[in-house]
């Protein structure tokens, strides 16, 4: 159970080491409650050997500010002290630094070749938990972080040392930063060493005890028509001591450059009863419950709505929960609403292996506004997310046996809906905001385009059908 919750924790939280708070996205004093999510593209130079060091990756962001939690796509935690001269995180984290024959080739989408330094080497992503103290001064904020894998991949840990500095605009900010990394043994090792299994004649066993780099960056912030967050941070990282040695590292020193852009919702926040403002328990808008179950198809996402809808031989079933909640009424000035999803699924595989749950976080875009929904309430929607499976699904697997291509559990998540209100359909009007319809359940790689999902290329499909109360 307490793996289950730790994988979990990656749904809500997916080159050189970062994670996604080191794109430095989100204004460290921001406490606005605000939700967005978005993009980000990066470019950077690996110092792994190999053929391909110069390596893109299109990543998914997904961000909340508020006075208590955050979440800065991978990152998601607690400010246990937060005051004008001191600041304390706790927090967890998904650490992207593990990689496969297939890492780095995101353009490509090709596999390494066998004259590759990493050929054959496969190492995890993981999640860390760990706690974060921060001064805060007029020189910057200073701060000491301690993480540890919980996860049971590399069961190491690191110490950073960090200085930043935001300098404000009215609609503008610049951040120069720096931080010292040291590595334990066991992450070092497990990143930058050779196992006596992994040993070739161009690659020699190597064990590490320890590891360390330094890095210096400057991120910028821009803000254009209140909902739309543009952000880069370019960085340059140095290398020392073991890891520099290591037979799979060419260079000592990386650069990165990443931009990204996130729509931030920014619907009015009311309160159901009094007291102050909280998303969860506090809060006058709308929320909808949704049971569903359905079949996996073969089908692709864009043939099923084109009106192609069918179920897979092999005959796997899913049936989901969600439950959500209404950010804003209107996205972009237009009557389109921004709701949060949060989602848990059941795979039945149809003895093929063995049933294993999904969790999926998203983002939905609603649209209700049609000529004929004063009669007939009609709603279209559209939803974009991660979704975590306990197991690869046997379609995925199948599916990219064919292909000689990895599978991953966490993959990027994608809904197409389409409801009516049983009530109106039924004259029925205390029944009015129960809906049933259709929506397609879509997990993918992005095209093997992303290196956070382990360039998968592929993914599968269901064909669900549902019944939603919102209230």
């Amino acid at each position: 159970m307490n793996r289950w919750l730790i994988k979990l924790l990656v749904v809500l939280l997916p080159g050189t080491a970062w994670s996604f708070g080191d794109l430095r996205t989100l204004d460290p004093e921001d406490r606005s409650g605000e939700w967005s999510f978005g993009f980000a593209y990066i470019l950077e130079n690996t110092i792994y050997a190999g053929d391909e060091r110069d390596s893109t990756d299109l990543v998914p962001l997904f961000t909340y500010s508020g006075e208590q939690f955050f979440l800065d796509s991978t990152d998601f935690g607690w400010h246990a002290i937060d005051n004008k001269k001191w600041q304390l995180d706790v927090f967890a984290s998904y650490f992207t630094q593990g990689y496969n024959d297939h890492s780095f080739f995101s353009e490509t989408g090709g596999v390494r070749p066998p004259n590759d330094a990493l050929k054959g080497m496969e190492r995890k992503n993981t999640v860390e938990g760990g706690l974060e103290l921060t001064r805060k001064t007029d020189f910057g904020r200073f701060g000491l972080q301690l993480r540890q894998d919980i996860h049971g991949v590399h069961d190491g840990g690191e110490v950073r040392g960090r200085w930043a500095k935001v300098l404000r605009g009215s609609n503008w900010q610049l951040e120069p930063w720096a931080e010292y990394n040291w590595l334990s043994s066991g992450k070092a090792d497990y990143y930058f060493g050779v196992r006596e299994d992994e040993v070739t004649n161009n690659r020699p066993a190597y064990v590490l005890d320890s590891g360390s780099f330094w890095a210096v960056g400057l991120a910028g912030r821009y803000t254009a028509w209140k909902h739309h967050q543009i952000n880069a941070n370019i960085s340059y990282r140095a290398y020392a001591g073991d890891m520099v040695d290591s037979p799979i590292v060419a260079n000592d020193s990386g650069t990165s450059f990443q931009v990204g852009y996130r729509y931030e919702f920014g619907g009015e926040k009311t309160v159901s009863h009094d007291g102050q403002y909280n998303f969860v328990t506090n809060n006058a808008r709308p929320s909808a419950v949704r049971l569903a179950y359905g079949c996996t198809t073969e089908t692709k996402f864009v043939e099923i709505l084109q009106g192609d809808i069918n179920c897979a031989d092999i005959d796997t079933h899913l049936a989901s929960a969600f439950v959500s909640r209404q950010l804003t009424e209107n996205m972009l000035t237009l009557p389109i609403e921004g709701w949060l999803q949060l989602g848990l699924g059941r795979r039945f595989q149809n003895d093929l292996q063995s049933d294993f749950w999904e969790g999926v976080f998203a983002f939905k875009a609603l649209f209700r506004q049609f000529p004929w929904s004063d009669s007939v309430q009609t709603r279209v929607g559209f939803s974009n997310g991660l979704s975590y499976a306990g197991r690869i699904p046997a379609l995925e697997i199948e599916k990219a046996a064919r292909k000689n291509r990895r599978e991953s559990h966490l993959l990027h998540y994608l809904e197409f809906s389409l409801d009516v209100s049983v009530g109106d359909v039924l004259r029925v009007d205390s029944l009015r905001d129960l809906f049933a319809g259709f929506y397609v359940h879509h997990r993918s790689g992005i095209f093997a385009s992303s290196n956070y999902y382990k360039n998968v290329d592929g993914g599968s499909n269901a064909n669900m059908l549902y019944l939603e109360w919102e209230f």
